[in-house]
């Protein structure tokens, strides 16, 4: 029988949990005495209470929790107090989500050579358009110009750095409009033209101005407009295309999106790339979002970058850059750019090419309607 003065204790105590997505997360433990007990369930000091996933339950001094089908928010830490009067007591407990047991996405890991092949021998049918024109798109210091670098790393067959990279992100280190073409070992011009810009910034005095960017889209900016924040290019500009061809104007979209700072990012940049966004669907232009900067967000991605699309981590930021530009997870890419290596990784590689493959025919697509719409 249970006592007025019988201070509540844990005598069998809760276990950590590793469990897997989808897997039902099931806390036990007993009590010495639960008469005039208080029992409160918290996650992360949150009280949970009775749901369609959330089940509690209390058997004599026996009580449990049960969380069913776990998901991704259900990582954290749980609580269960015991309070009596005065007295109280608390035991805490992590529950881990384990890695998915196989890829959710295929990427061809042993086929580098055979994807980057198909990629140097391609010709466009479009005979207005000589090279597909992708313009990097994103707030500053996310590796867009890195991008470049790494895009040519690959094909140079040894690590590049042609398009200058600050050492720190602070303001943008690129102030003008400037295309890089691609280049393989042979130093043959490939018909990939990226177009590199000053970062997007909170600050409507800082960085890219908006109505440039959709400019740019249509092909109006030459190459080496010195971008001004202030002021955006006029028609009376020596640097105005006023005649764009199918050839001058962007034919991808890709925002660039760091992996481990997109939660922290300014919503006045999100507001800036949002509305670039929609004219860039009003002209029916493909986009796409490379996210960068992987390993710092998933130390299992650290350690083995072949674990990417096995990771629940990146899957979860995938997630969030959906839901921050609203694309769709298929048209997301996580990259890791060449940074501080000195030497070419093949599993890095694999990484650059899946993803320069992909947009390379959304915009061969596009450059195709283009010619079947004039013709």
């Amino acid at each position: 029988m249970g006592g007025a003065n019988i201070k509540p204790e844990l005598t069998l105590q809760l276990q950590d949990q590793r469990v897997k997505l989808n897997e039902d997360i099931v806390f036990q433990c007993k009590a010495n005495d639960l008469e005039d007990v208080k029992v409160i369930w918290e996650k992360d000091g949150l009280t949970l209470h009775k749901s369609y996933r959330i089940c509690i339950k209390q058997s004599g001094t026996e009580l449990s929790l049960t969380i069913k089908c776990a998901k991704g928010e259900d990582e954290g830490n749980y609580t269960l107090w015991l309070r009596k009067g005065s007295d109280s007591v608390s035991h805490s407990v992590k529950v881990t989500l384990l890695e998915y047991d196989k890829n959710w996405r295929s990427i061809e890991w042993r086929e580098k050579l055979d994807i980057k092949h198909n990629l140097e021998d391609l010709t466009l049918k479009n005979p207005q358009v000589k090279h597909l024109n992708f313009l990097l798109l994103g707030p500053v210091g996310t590796g867009k110009s890195s991008i470049i670098n790494s895009i040519q790393s690959v094909f140079k067959n040894r690590v590049e750095v042609g398009a200058l990279v600050a050492a720190e992100a602070g303001t943008s280190f690129t102030l003008a409009y400037n295309n890089y073409q691609i280049k393989n070992s042979e130093n043959k011009a490939l018909p990939y033209v990226f177009s590199d810009i000053m970062g997007l910034e909170n600050d409507d005095m800082e960085g890219s101005h908006p109505d440039d960017i959709i400019s740019m889209l249509k092909g109006h900016v030459r190459e080496g407009y010195r971008l001004n924040p202030r002021c955006a290019l006029t028609e009376n500009n020596q640097n105005y295309n006023s005649s764009p061809t199918p050839g001058d104007k962007i034919h991808c979209l890709i925002s660039v999106l760091p992996a481990d700072k997109i939660s922290l990012m300014e919503k006045k940049v999100f507001e800036k790339m949002d509305v670039i966004r929609k004219k860039a669907s009003g002209m029916n232009i493909p986009q796409v979002v490379f996210m960068t900067r992987v390993d710092l967000a998933c130390p299992l991605v650290k350690d083995d970058l072949q674990c990417i699309y096995s990771s629940k981590n990146i899957k979860r930021k995938m997630q969030e850059c959906s839901n921050s530009v609203g694309l769709p997870m298929n048209c997301i890419f996580p990259v890791k750019n060449y940074h501080e290596e000195n030497k070419l990784d093949g599993k890095m590689d694999s990484l650059i090419l899946d993803a320069l493959k992909n947009v390379v025919n959304f915009a061969e697509s596009y450059v195709d309607r283009l010619y079947h719409l004039e013709h």
